[in-house]
């Protein structure tokens, strides 16, 4: 209880103080916290976690974002709760939160593909909150998708995504195929 409580006065701090090193420091603490208890105590804190996508200085966002990745990548059960946030900032006004976004969602996406190939190789099916989180990494997908066409128009974002698919696709199949002991 101790450390929610910690928590939740840091991420109070990492929300409303007006020194950025504060809120950054404030952010630090809650991230090791976060990592450090058992993973469904440290979900019940993530809608206050998600708090902070709206926080007006962008190293906020771009920390919230690659803490995101951290406890993701730890506790993946959980991540559904803080996918909305990653797909957000996608679109943040600031370029730098945009590309973590990208970079986190992308090592995120490969994780759970990890995921799903361990568990259709040990168990030959996938669990539900699995498929869940599957669910939103295809949006997170999709969006990316979106906001290159966007940027670099349609011919130049489908050339690279013709690429990028077949390029993907093969490694992913490669990635199951190894990890179900194909390869």
């Amino acid at each position: 209880m101790a450390s929610r409580d910690q928590a939740l006065s840091l991420l109070a701090a990492a929300n409303n103080h007006g020194d950025l090193a504060v809120k950054l420091s404030s952010l630090k603490q809650v991230r090791d916290i976060l990592l450090a208890v058992d993973p469904s105590l440290a979900s019940e804190l993530f809608p206050y976690l998600a708090e902070l996508q709206s926080s007006p200085q962008s190293l906020v966002r771009k920390s919230l974002v690659e803490i995101v990745e951290e406890i993701g990548s730890k506790a993946m059960e959980y991540l559904a709760v803080l996918m909305p946030v990653l797909l957000a900032l996608l679109r943040d006004a600031d370029p730098d939160v945009a590309a973590q976004s990208v970079i986190s969602g992308t090592k995120l996406f490969s994780g759970i593909l990890e995921e799903m190939a361990v568990q259709m190789h040990h168990r030959g099916k996938v669990e539900r909150w699995l498929e869940d989180l599957w669910t939103w990494m295809v949006k997170f997908k999709d969006d990316v998708y979106t906001i290159a066409i966007e940027v670099f128009g349609e011919r130049i974002c489908g050339f690279h995504q013709l690429v990028m698919t077949s390029e993907l696709d093969s490694l992913l199949m490669a990635r199951i195929l190894t990890n179900c002991g194909h390869g």
